[in-house]
Protein backbone atom coordinates (compact mmCIF):
# COMPACT_ATOMS: atom_id res chain seq x y z
CA UNK A 1 0.00 0.00 0.00
CA UNK A 2 2.81 2.38 0.86
CA UNK A 3 4.57 1.70 -2.44
CA UNK A 4 1.33 2.40 -4.30
CA UNK A 5 0.91 5.71 -2.49
CA UNK A 6 4.51 6.72 -3.28
CA UNK A 7 4.00 5.90 -6.96
CA UNK A 8 0.73 7.82 -6.94
CA UNK A 9 2.29 10.94 -5.48
CA UNK A 10 5.27 10.75 -7.81
CA UNK A 11 2.88 10.65 -10.75
CA UNK A 12 0.71 13.45 -9.38
CA UNK A 13 3.48 15.87 -8.36
CA UNK A 14 3.04 18.00 -11.42
CA UNK A 15 -0.76 18.15 -10.94
CA UNK A 16 -0.70 20.06 -7.66
CA UNK A 17 -2.40 23.35 -8.39
CA UNK A 18 -0.65 26.61 -7.53
CA UNK A 19 2.05 25.47 -5.10
CA UNK A 20 3.21 29.08 -4.40
CA UNK A 21 -0.29 29.93 -3.19
CA UNK A 22 -0.35 26.80 -1.03
CA UNK A 23 2.93 27.79 0.64
CA UNK A 24 1.84 31.39 1.06
CA UNK A 25 -1.43 30.44 2.73
CA UNK A 26 0.34 27.88 4.90
CA UNK A 27 2.72 30.62 6.04
CA UNK A 28 -0.21 32.86 6.97
CA UNK A 29 -1.89 30.09 8.97
CA UNK A 30 1.36 29.27 10.78
CA UNK A 31 1.68 32.90 11.83
CA UNK A 32 -1.87 32.75 13.14
CA UNK A 33 -0.98 29.82 15.39
CA UNK A 34 -1.94 26.76 13.35
CA UNK A 35 0.38 23.76 13.38
CA UNK A 36 1.79 22.73 10.01
CA UNK A 37 -0.25 19.51 9.61
CA UNK A 38 -3.57 21.25 10.37
CA UNK A 39 -2.75 24.10 7.98
CA UNK A 40 -1.77 21.70 5.20
CA UNK A 41 -4.84 19.48 5.52
CA UNK A 42 -7.06 22.56 5.60
CA UNK A 43 -5.62 23.93 2.33
CA UNK A 44 -5.04 20.68 0.47
CA UNK A 45 -8.60 20.34 -0.98
CA UNK A 46 -8.08 23.56 -2.95
CA UNK A 47 -4.87 22.35 -4.60
CA UNK A 48 -5.27 18.64 -5.42
CA UNK A 49 -7.90 16.46 -7.07
CA UNK A 50 -7.69 12.98 -5.54
CA UNK A 51 -7.90 14.28 -1.98
CA UNK A 52 -8.40 10.96 -0.18
CA UNK A 53 -5.19 9.45 -1.55
CA UNK A 54 -3.23 12.59 -0.73
CA UNK A 55 -4.64 12.71 2.79
CA UNK A 56 -3.84 9.04 3.33
CA UNK A 57 -0.22 9.33 2.18
CA UNK A 58 0.49 12.58 4.04
CA UNK A 59 -1.19 11.36 7.23
CA UNK A 60 0.97 8.23 7.06
CA UNK A 61 4.07 10.41 6.71
CA UNK A 62 3.04 12.56 9.67
CA UNK A 63 2.40 9.45 11.77
CA UNK A 64 5.88 8.19 10.90
CA UNK A 65 7.41 11.41 12.22
CA UNK A 66 8.24 13.04 8.89
CA UNK A 67 9.60 16.58 9.04
CA UNK A 68 8.09 19.54 7.21
CA UNK A 69 10.76 19.20 4.53
CA UNK A 70 9.99 15.51 4.08
CA UNK A 71 6.30 16.32 3.66
CA UNK A 72 6.98 19.09 1.15
CA UNK A 73 9.12 16.73 -0.95
CA UNK A 74 5.80 15.31 -2.13
CA UNK A 75 5.15 18.61 -3.92
CA UNK A 76 6.94 20.01 -7.00
CA UNK A 77 9.30 22.32 -5.09
CA UNK A 78 12.90 22.78 -6.34
CA UNK A 79 15.57 21.11 -4.20
CA UNK A 80 17.46 24.32 -3.43
CA UNK A 81 14.27 25.80 -1.98
CA UNK A 82 13.61 22.64 0.02
CA UNK A 83 17.04 23.07 1.57
CA UNK A 84 16.13 26.62 2.58
CA UNK A 85 12.94 25.30 4.18
CA UNK A 86 14.88 22.56 5.99
CA UNK A 87 17.23 25.06 7.63
CA UNK A 88 14.34 27.38 8.50
CA UNK A 89 12.52 24.48 10.15
CA UNK A 90 15.54 23.77 12.34
CA UNK A 91 15.86 27.45 13.29
CA UNK A 92 12.14 27.96 13.97
CA UNK A 93 11.64 30.43 11.11
CA UNK A 94 9.37 28.25 8.99
CA UNK A 95 6.47 30.67 8.50
CA UNK A 96 8.60 33.52 7.18
CA UNK A 97 10.67 31.22 4.97
CA UNK A 98 7.60 29.59 3.40
CA UNK A 99 6.43 33.06 2.42
CA UNK A 100 9.80 33.86 0.83
CA UNK A 101 9.91 30.51 -1.00
CA UNK A 102 6.38 31.17 -2.26
CA UNK A 103 7.46 34.51 -3.73
CA UNK A 104 10.47 32.94 -5.44
CA UNK A 105 8.37 30.15 -6.96
CA UNK A 106 5.74 32.69 -8.03
CA UNK A 107 8.40 34.73 -9.81
CA UNK A 108 9.69 31.64 -11.63
CA UNK A 109 6.19 30.60 -12.68
CA UNK A 110 5.34 34.11 -13.90
CA UNK A 111 8.58 34.14 -15.85
CA UNK A 112 7.72 30.84 -17.53
CA UNK A 113 4.21 32.08 -18.37
CA UNK A 114 5.59 35.30 -19.87
CA UNK A 115 8.07 33.34 -21.97
CA UNK A 116 5.20 31.19 -23.24
CA UNK A 117 3.18 34.28 -24.14
CA UNK A 118 6.15 35.89 -25.88
CA UNK A 119 6.83 32.77 -27.93
CA UNK A 120 3.20 32.04 -28.85
CA UNK A 121 2.91 34.61 -31.67
CA UNK A 122 6.36 33.94 -33.22
CA UNK A 123 5.65 30.20 -33.05
CA UNK A 124 2.34 30.73 -34.87
CA UNK A 125 4.09 32.77 -37.58
CA UNK A 126 6.75 30.08 -37.94
CA UNK A 127 4.04 27.46 -38.40
CA UNK A 128 2.33 29.53 -41.13
CA UNK A 129 5.65 30.12 -42.88
CA UNK A 130 6.46 26.41 -42.74
CA UNK A 131 3.13 25.61 -44.38
CA UNK A 132 3.83 28.18 -47.10
CA UNK A 133 7.26 26.68 -47.70
CA UNK A 134 5.84 23.17 -47.98
CA UNK A 135 3.04 24.24 -50.34
CA UNK A 136 5.41 26.19 -52.57
CA UNK A 137 7.94 23.35 -52.60
CA UNK A 138 5.37 20.67 -53.46
CA UNK A 139 3.16 22.55 -55.94
CA UNK A 140 4.72 25.74 -57.31
CA UNK A 141 8.33 24.64 -57.67
CA UNK A 142 7.56 21.42 -59.65
CA UNK A 143 5.62 23.51 -62.19
CA UNK A 144 8.60 25.80 -62.71
CA UNK A 145 10.87 22.80 -63.09
CA UNK A 146 8.47 21.34 -65.67
CA UNK A 147 8.42 24.60 -67.64
CA UNK A 148 12.20 24.68 -67.61
CA UNK A 149 12.37 21.09 -68.81
CA UNK A 150 9.89 21.77 -71.64
CA UNK A 151 11.84 24.80 -72.83
CA UNK A 152 14.95 22.65 -73.37
CA UNK A 153 16.95 25.04 -71.20
CA UNK A 154 19.64 24.15 -68.73
CA UNK A 155 18.48 23.93 -65.15
CA UNK A 156 18.45 27.44 -63.70
CA UNK A 157 20.91 28.29 -60.94
CA UNK A 158 18.12 30.20 -59.19
CA UNK A 159 16.04 27.03 -59.28
CA UNK A 160 18.76 25.11 -57.48
CA UNK A 161 18.98 27.92 -54.93
CA UNK A 162 15.20 27.85 -54.47
CA UNK A 163 15.29 24.11 -53.76
CA UNK A 164 17.88 24.70 -51.03
CA UNK A 165 16.07 27.69 -49.49
CA UNK A 166 12.72 25.91 -49.47
CA UNK A 167 14.23 23.17 -47.32
CA UNK A 168 15.29 25.72 -44.68
CA UNK A 169 12.40 24.79 -42.30
CA UNK A 170 13.48 21.15 -42.60
CA UNK A 171 17.05 22.04 -41.67
CA UNK A 172 15.82 24.18 -38.77
CA UNK A 173 13.50 21.46 -37.44
CA UNK A 174 16.20 18.81 -37.81
CA UNK A 175 18.67 21.02 -35.92
CA UNK A 176 16.18 21.54 -33.08
CA UNK A 177 15.45 17.80 -32.83
CA UNK A 178 19.17 16.91 -32.82
CA UNK A 179 19.87 19.59 -30.20
CA UNK A 180 17.01 18.35 -28.02
CA UNK A 181 18.15 14.72 -28.25
CA UNK A 182 21.73 15.76 -27.50
CA UNK A 183 20.71 17.76 -24.41
CA UNK A 184 18.46 14.98 -23.07
CA UNK A 185 21.18 12.36 -23.62
CA UNK A 186 23.85 14.50 -21.96
CA UNK A 187 21.57 15.19 -19.01
CA UNK A 188 20.79 11.48 -18.64
CA UNK A 189 24.44 10.44 -18.52
CA UNK A 190 25.48 13.54 -16.55
CA UNK A 191 23.25 12.54 -13.63
CA UNK A 192 25.06 9.21 -13.35
CA UNK A 193 28.40 10.87 -12.63
CA UNK A 194 29.70 11.70 -9.17
CA UNK A 195 29.09 15.21 -7.88
CA UNK A 196 32.79 16.09 -8.12
CA UNK A 197 32.87 15.09 -11.80
CA UNK A 198 29.64 16.98 -12.51
CA UNK A 199 30.98 20.17 -10.98
CA UNK A 200 34.28 19.79 -12.83
CA UNK A 201 32.41 19.68 -16.17
CA UNK A 202 30.08 22.54 -15.19
CA UNK A 203 33.02 24.81 -14.35
CA UNK A 204 34.55 24.23 -17.79
CA UNK A 205 31.53 25.47 -19.79
CA UNK A 206 31.66 29.32 -19.95
CA UNK A 207 27.99 30.36 -19.80
CA UNK A 208 26.89 27.42 -17.67
CA UNK A 209 29.76 28.10 -15.26
CA UNK A 210 28.63 31.71 -14.73
CA UNK A 211 25.02 30.65 -14.12
CA UNK A 212 26.01 28.05 -11.53
CA UNK A 213 28.51 30.36 -9.85
CA UNK A 214 25.80 32.97 -9.37
CA UNK A 215 23.42 30.29 -8.10
CA UNK A 216 25.94 28.79 -5.65
CA UNK A 217 27.00 32.23 -4.45
CA UNK A 218 23.45 33.32 -3.70
CA UNK A 219 22.56 29.97 -2.12
CA UNK A 220 25.61 29.76 0.15
CA UNK A 221 25.49 33.43 1.13
CA UNK A 222 21.90 32.91 2.28
CA UNK A 223 22.40 29.53 3.96
CA UNK A 224 25.63 30.35 5.77
CA UNK A 225 24.45 33.86 6.60
CA UNK A 226 21.20 32.67 8.15
CA UNK A 227 23.03 30.05 10.22
CA UNK A 228 25.64 32.53 11.44
CA UNK A 229 22.97 35.06 12.38
CA UNK A 230 21.22 32.41 14.47
CA UNK A 231 24.39 32.07 16.60
CA UNK A 232 25.95 28.98 15.03
CA UNK A 233 29.71 29.00 14.42
CA UNK A 234 31.13 28.86 10.90
CA UNK A 235 32.39 25.28 11.24
CA UNK A 236 29.04 24.15 12.65
CA UNK A 237 27.22 25.88 9.82
CA UNK A 238 29.39 24.14 7.22
CA UNK A 239 28.87 20.82 9.02
CA UNK A 240 25.10 21.26 8.84
CA UNK A 241 25.28 21.97 5.12
CA UNK A 242 27.65 19.05 4.63
CA UNK A 243 25.37 16.57 6.40
CA UNK A 244 22.06 17.57 4.77
CA UNK A 245 20.79 15.21 2.06
CA UNK A 246 18.58 17.55 0.04
CA UNK A 247 21.27 18.97 -2.26
CA UNK A 248 24.35 16.95 -3.19
CA UNK A 249 26.03 20.03 -4.69
CA UNK A 250 25.67 22.00 -1.46
CA UNK A 251 26.95 19.05 0.58
CA UNK A 252 30.03 18.61 -1.62
CA UNK A 253 30.93 22.31 -1.73
CA UNK A 254 30.36 22.65 2.03
CA UNK A 255 32.77 19.75 2.55
CA UNK A 256 35.43 21.51 0.47
CA UNK A 257 34.96 24.77 2.37
CA UNK A 258 34.98 23.03 5.73
CA UNK A 259 38.28 21.29 4.98
CA UNK A 260 39.92 24.60 4.13
CA UNK A 261 38.51 26.28 7.25
CA UNK A 262 39.71 23.40 9.47
CA UNK A 263 43.20 23.79 8.01
CA UNK A 264 43.22 27.42 9.15
CA UNK A 265 41.94 29.35 6.12
CA UNK A 266 39.36 32.06 6.53
CA UNK A 267 36.05 31.67 4.72
CA UNK A 268 37.12 34.24 2.12
CA UNK A 269 40.31 32.30 1.40
CA UNK A 270 38.38 29.03 1.19
CA UNK A 271 35.88 30.55 -1.24
CA UNK A 272 38.71 31.82 -3.45
CA UNK A 273 40.39 28.39 -3.59
CA UNK A 274 37.24 26.39 -4.39
CA UNK A 275 36.31 28.62 -7.39
CA UNK A 276 32.64 27.66 -7.24
CA UNK A 277 31.47 31.21 -6.57
CA UNK A 278 31.19 34.60 -8.24
CA UNK A 279 34.40 36.63 -8.33
CA UNK A 280 33.21 39.40 -5.97
CA UNK A 281 32.02 36.97 -3.27
CA UNK A 282 35.48 36.76 -1.71
CA UNK A 283 35.76 40.54 -1.26
CA UNK A 284 32.30 40.77 0.24
CA UNK A 285 33.14 38.04 2.78
CA UNK A 286 36.40 39.80 3.68
CA UNK A 287 34.46 42.95 4.53
CA UNK A 288 32.10 40.94 6.73
CA UNK A 289 35.00 39.22 8.49
CA UNK A 290 36.62 42.57 9.25
CA UNK A 291 33.41 44.21 10.47
CA UNK A 292 32.32 41.24 12.59
CA UNK A 293 28.88 41.13 10.94
CA UNK A 294 29.60 38.35 8.45
CA UNK A 295 26.24 36.61 8.80
CA UNK A 296 24.13 39.72 8.33
CA UNK A 297 26.23 40.99 5.43
CA UNK A 298 26.02 37.64 3.66
CA UNK A 299 22.22 37.79 3.91
CA UNK A 300 22.29 41.27 2.39
CA UNK A 301 24.57 40.02 -0.37
CA UNK A 302 22.15 37.15 -1.02
CA UNK A 303 19.26 39.60 -1.45
CA UNK A 304 21.33 41.74 -3.82
CA UNK A 305 22.25 38.71 -5.92
CA UNK A 306 18.63 37.56 -6.06
CA UNK A 307 17.50 40.96 -7.33
CA UNK A 308 20.32 40.97 -9.89
CA UNK A 309 19.45 37.48 -11.09
CA UNK A 310 15.81 38.53 -11.48
CA UNK A 311 16.92 41.51 -13.55
CA UNK A 312 19.13 39.33 -15.78
CA UNK A 313 16.31 36.83 -16.31
CA UNK A 314 13.89 39.60 -17.29
CA UNK A 315 16.45 41.00 -19.74
CA UNK A 316 17.00 37.57 -21.31
CA UNK A 317 13.25 37.05 -21.55
CA UNK A 318 12.83 40.39 -23.31
CA UNK A 319 15.48 39.36 -25.87
CA UNK A 320 13.81 36.06 -26.78
CA UNK A 321 10.98 37.45 -28.91
CA UNK A 322 13.20 39.74 -31.05
CA UNK A 323 15.49 36.79 -31.79
CA UNK A 324 12.53 34.76 -33.00
CA UNK A 325 11.34 37.65 -35.18
CA UNK A 326 14.81 37.87 -36.72
CA UNK A 327 14.59 34.16 -37.53
CA UNK A 328 11.14 34.71 -39.04
CA UNK A 329 12.48 37.61 -41.12
CA UNK A 330 15.22 35.34 -42.48
CA UNK A 331 12.58 32.77 -43.42
CA UNK A 332 10.49 35.43 -45.20
CA UNK A 333 13.53 36.65 -47.15
CA UNK A 334 14.33 33.07 -48.10
CA UNK A 335 10.74 32.56 -49.25
CA UNK A 336 10.81 35.70 -51.43
CA UNK A 337 14.13 34.76 -52.98
CA UNK A 338 13.04 31.19 -53.69
CA UNK A 339 9.82 32.43 -55.35
CA UNK A 340 10.95 35.50 -57.27
CA UNK A 341 14.37 34.53 -58.69
CA UNK A 342 13.11 31.50 -60.67
CA UNK A 343 10.23 33.60 -62.04
CA UNK A 344 12.59 36.35 -63.22
CA UNK A 345 14.83 33.79 -64.91
CA UNK A 346 11.82 32.18 -66.61
CA UNK A 347 10.74 35.56 -67.96
CA UNK A 348 14.17 35.95 -69.59
CA UNK A 349 13.95 32.46 -71.11
CA UNK A 350 10.45 33.01 -72.49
Amino acid sequence: MGQFADAFLHKKKEKVRDVPSLLKRTSVLLKEGYIFSDALFMLLPYHVQELEKWNGKLQQDFNNGASVTDILKNFPIPKHLLLTIQLAEEKGELAETLSQVSEQMKFQQDLQKNVGKLLAYPAFLMMILTIIFVVFRNYFLPNIQQITANSDSEELTSLKLAVVLLHFPDFLLLSLVITFIFIVSCRHYFRKWKVREQLKIIMKIPIVRSVYQYHFTRQFSYLIGSLLVSGISLQQALSILEEQKTSHYVSYIATQLKQRVIFGDSLSEAVKVTQFFASNFEEFIKHGERSGYLGREMLIFSEMLYERMQSILKTCMAAIQPLFFILIAICIIAAYISMLLPIYDLVEIM
